[in-house]
Parts: structure tokens; sequence; C-alpha cells
């Protein structure tokens, strides 16, 4: 049996893209068990970079919604250079002013936390990031949406904002024994863009 197909947002890249609940309606019941967050901020926000991301099947992937202490989400890692890029972008936060003049910066400040929960995998080190160069995934948690609210996170936690919550939501994925991205199986990661939502 056939996959349903998943359907693109309609002008997308324009000024004039669909609301997101227009395209929420068009989603196949097949995928009802992925979170409606998951769905708005990686497949329709990060359409381009979504697509890399299914030879590991991620629509076939388990998501709970959970409350992570701020020390867990020191564990969160990322592959290859990744882990720099993140502190750099979080400490300019502080350093600097033009990220805290963002929405996304003097959001998460006032807020102490994100606005959306970031995605991560667990566990899930027998799999191989499909646009870092096959890098096996980091454990216990991988980071697989929300780089920048990731970084501005973890530096508000080494920062010790003041208004920082004690605890954060984040969906956690499980993926099943069975994906595994081979390089035969690779996306073409030349067509593939660095979402850093």
């Amino acid at each position: 049996m056939s996959k349903a197909p998943i359907p693109e947002p309609t002008n997308r890249g324009d000024s004039d893209v669909e609301p997101f609940e227009t395209y929420f309606e068009r989603w196949p019941n097949e995928y009802s068990h992925v979170p409606s967050s998951v769905v708005e901020t990686w497949v329709y926000r990060h359409w381009r970079d979504f697509q890399c991301w299914l030879p590991l099947r991620p629509l076939d992937w388990a998501y709970e919604l959970k409350q992570m202490s701020s020390s867990e989400i020191l564990t969160i890692g990322h592959v290859g250079t990744w882990p720099e890029t993140l502190k750099y972008w979080g400490d300019d936060l502080f350093e600097g002013s033009s990220r805290r003049a963002t929405w996304l910066g003097r959001t998460m400040l006032e807020m102490g936390t994100t606005p959306a929960p970031i995605i991560v995998a667990r566990d899930a080190g027998h799999c191989s990031h499909p646009r870092e160069a096959n890098a096996p995934f980091q454990e216990p948690y991988q980071l697989i949406e929300g780089h920048m609210r990731l970084a501005y996170l973890q530096s508000m936690i080494r920062h010790e904002h003041p208004q920082l919550r004690p605890y954060h939501e984040v969906f956690v994925a499980t993926l099943t024994a069975d994906i595994v991205l081979a390089d035969s199986l690779q996306a073409d990661r030349s067509s593939c863009s660095i979402a850093v939502d």
C-alpha cells in the first residue's frame, strides 16, 4: 500500500503563502499522529529542508511532547561543527544587540523559554544525519528542528537568565531501529538548505 503524498504549501516562498491553518486542512489523515506543531515548524515552514529528511521516514516517527529541565536541554547535541555555531549564536544574544532586537530574541528573553517546542531525536545513534555527511546522530538527544531556538535557550541557561523557566516543552521523536540512512539512500544534499528557526 502506497503512502499518501505530503502536500506542498501553496505559494511556498512567496509573501502570499497559504496560512498554516489552510495547509493543515489538507494534511493527510494517514499522518494524523504527527503533532500539528511539528507539521507547522518543520514541514510547513521548512518544506525544502524537510524533503532531505524523507529517507529517514520522519512521518513514521513517534512524537511525544515532554517537559525538559534546563539541565536536560544542555544534553541536546548536534553533529559536526554545529555545537560551536549554536554556542556563537547563543552568546551573541547576550553580547550583541542585533539578536535581542529580533522577534525571536525578544520573545525568548521575555518568556524564558521557546515560543514553540524544538524537535529532537532520542537514542538514535544508529541513524546518520541526512544533511551532514552522514555523521551519526548524537545521543542521548540529536537536534532535528529549532536550531536558533536551541542556541538561544542553551545560552539563556548558561547565562542564568533571570526569566529562565525551569522546564521547556520539547518534541522528542523516537525512530524505529530499522531506520538507517545509508549512502545509497541519501537525499540529494545539494538541494538542501540549512533551516535555523
